[in-house]
């Protein structure tokens, strides 16, 4: 890509990203700027189902295997040692049970509360699910 001459190059790694793109964008201390992102649909093609869950059934999801989370819509934001972070399909917002303790790709967990807890999704999953501790640990 050219850029114009003189044309600041920003790395979001860096520890003053923030200030940077403030002096980058001549913004003064106390201003406020607001950046959207698009939101993205899913691109694997599943048909995600929308489930009618018992509580029981919500409280205990970390314990359905991959295959039938894959096949419910429900999507991975990170597997490590310790497990794996699944996150939920845009689809289920609405019939997510309020309270029920849900996990944010932040590492923050919180009880859901509908029209509070966020919406945002990208590539059709919700920010926030739940996490499924690895057989091994």
């Amino acid at each position: 890509m050219k850029l114009p001459e003189g044309t600041p190059i920003l790395s979001m790694d860096s520890p003053t990203f923030a200030e940077d793109l403030a002096k980058a964008m001549g913004i003064a201390p106390g201003d406020t700027i607001e950046i959207m992102t698009p939101q993205f649909e899913r691109t694997d093609g599943i048909q995600v189902p929308v489930p009618m869950f018992s509580p029981n059934q919500w409280a205990n999801l970390y314990r359905m295997d991959k295959t039938t989370l894959r096949e419910l819509g429900i999507g991975v934001w990170d597997e490590s040692e310790a497990g794996t972070h699944y996150l939920f399909p845009k689809e289920w917002y609405g019939i997510i049970p309020d309270g029920l303790m849900v996990k944010f790709i932040d590492g923050e967990e919180s009880p859901f509360e509908r029209g509070v807890t966020d919406d945002d999704y990208r590539f059709g999953c919700l920010a926030f699910g739940f996490f499924k501790k690895s057989e091994a640990v």
